[in-house]
């Protein structure tokens, strides 16, 4: 029976929070980077996309060409983004045709991630998954990704995984095998976006303290393991070396990505963003800052308290794993060292690398404690997570997060604007949606501030004169910045307008016009 009723809970849980994803975009609107690292799937998928000229943004621009080649490639998709995650994205985005399948992924990457993390922990399930419900951020992060912090943290778990089967392997070439998938999965990470290098050092900590508990000293074991620790550097370091010295279409390497990373040695620059991301910590109602504002509440503290009393009663009444527990929390304390010397660290995505850690160590703490102690955490959590839900009536969002962006792009696709016109977005926030999403013949381009840009906008006239198409402008400015002087002298007068909130898609008729 006991079997059964887990199975059942298990069921209950996987299907609640299924639905949870596909209905979250009513309460949550849609962020452009949600989809960013997608881009590349929406470019081999559009049909016409390899008939636009190179425009910063578009398709073809952040093209790569391999060493000691001439081909550009879509090696990545968006400045340090590459595009990997296309690829366990298109069976979804195949089946469902619609952005939800981004909010579905999530939720399936963080059910795949929680079977992993148990493996690796080996830890009761509910532990875990007590344990990721502490802070809502965390499974916010994996449903509202715009990290990508699903697959990342997929790539990270398997790697640690498989440098500790390596290392349990006695059979030298199944060491070896073990250890090149761990260097594998690492560099496939580094390819997701590079900012995956900030886990490295918790996974050469974690791989040294492996090797240290199976020798009697540290020297034997590397000796012991020396062709399989080998084996794994150079899968790792072989494919990210060619990765960078990769060239753009203007002959710089891909390297060069890394100076734009912001990294700042400075204390004050440093603590400034330790401090901007510590709010993730005090303040729990931040599940989605980029997507919705939510009202704050004194009772925001409760996961920062809540873990803290977690570690605290694992580190006085835990048994035998005081010091795995201790390690996890050293190596979240690292990465977020790490993640806080980069100016760009604003984001939940960005929290989310020293996050996980910080939950690994949460879960292997309460698998330690009584029964009771577990039910009282996780009852907890779940009062908090209520509280959230209750203030959604209450809920804002940024302009370029807003629901009418969702609603107009809906608009657009329903009746079939994006096979007839040339779509002209003003707006991340709706190019990287309506790139991925639509008639396969869609057509469209990325132009900020195209209608005070005669040059622009006598460009997208002409590609959609030569595509025999309107030009549909989708945009969130006033009206007056619609309709500028530039627009009317080079489009004309709208044909047709349609609006949801501040957004707007107009559309224009110039192929009459000389």
């Amino acid at each position: 029976m006991k079997g059964i009723g887990g199975r059942i809970g298990l069921s209950a849980g996987v299907t609640l929070l299924l639905v949870a994803a596909w209905l979250s975009p009513r309460a949550i609107p849609y962020n452009m980077d949600e989809f960013v690292h997608y881009h590349a799937l929406g470019c081999a998928t559009a049909e016409l996309s390899r008939h636009l000229p190179l425009i910063r943004d578009g398709c073809g621009y952040y093209d790569l060409s391999l060493p000691f080649t001439f081909t550009p490639l879509p090696l990545r998709s968006y400045a340090y983004i590459g595009s990997l995650p296309s690829l366990p994205f298109y069976p979804l985005w195949r089946i469902v045709r619609d952005p939800v399948a981004a909010r579905l992924q999530g939720a399936i990457f963080f059910l795949l991630w929680l079977w992993l993390a148990t493996r690796l922990l080996r830890v009761r399930p509910v532990a875990l998954v007590t344990a990721s419900l502490v802070f809502p951020l965390f499974l916010a992060t994996f449903v509202v990704d715009e990290g990508p912090v699903g697959l990342s943290a997929l790539l990270f778990v398997g790697a640690l995984l498989a440098t500790r089967r390596s290392l349990d392997t006695t059979e030298r070439r199944g060491a070896v095998g073990w250890a090149v998938l761990a260097g594998v999965l690492l560099f496939l990470g580094l390819w997701v976006k590079l900012v995956f290098a900030w886990w490295l050092p918790a996974f050469a900590v974690f791989a040294f303290e492996e090797v240290r508990r199976r020798s009697p000293s540290t020297g034997e074991g590397v000796r012991r393991h020396t062709g399989a620790i080998l084996a794994g550097l150079l899968a790792l370091l072989l494919p990210t070396l060619v990765l960078l010295a990769s060239v753009d279409r203007e002959g710089r390497p891909y390297a060069v990505a890394l100076r734009g990373s912001g990294v700042s040695t400075e204390p004050d620059a440093v603590e400034a963003v330790a401090i901007g991301l510590g709010r993730y910590v005090a303040d729990a109602s931040l599940v989605a800052p980029r997507n919705l504002a939510l009202p704050s509440w004194p009772v925001d503290v409760l996961p920062a308290v809540l873990s803290a009393v977690i570690l605290g009663l694992g580190l006085w009444r835990g048994t035998g794993r005081r010091r795995e527990m201790a390690g996890w929390v050293a190596l979240s304390a690292l990465t977020f060292g790490l993640v806080a010397s980069s100016r760009h660290s604003r984001w939940p995505h960005h929290f989310a690398f020293p996050l996980l850690l910080l939950v690994l160590a949460l879960a292997t703490a309460l698998d330690g404690l009584r029964p009771r102690a577990r039910l009282a955490v996780a009852t907890l959590a779940v009062v908090f997570w209520a509280t959230l839900a209750v203030r959604l009536p209450a809920r804002s969002s940024p302009a370029a997060s807003s629901p009418e962006k969702d609603q107009l792009l809906a608009l657009v696709r329903a009746r079939g604007l994006d096979r007839e016109s040339l779509q002209l977005h003003t707006s991340w926030g709706t190019y990287y949606i309506a790139q991925l999403f639509g008639d396969p013949v869609r057509l469209l381009v990325y132009m900020r501030g195209a209608p005070d840009d005669p040059r622009r906008l006598e460009e997208a006239r002409a590609l959609a004169r030569a595509h025999g198409r309107t030009v549909l402008l989708i945009s969130a400015r006033r009206w007056e910045r619609i309709q500028t002087p530039a627009v009317e002298a080079t489009l004309g007068r709208p044909v047709r307008t349609w609006r949801r909130g501040t957004w707007w898609a107009v559309e224009y008729d110039p192929r009459g016009r000389d």
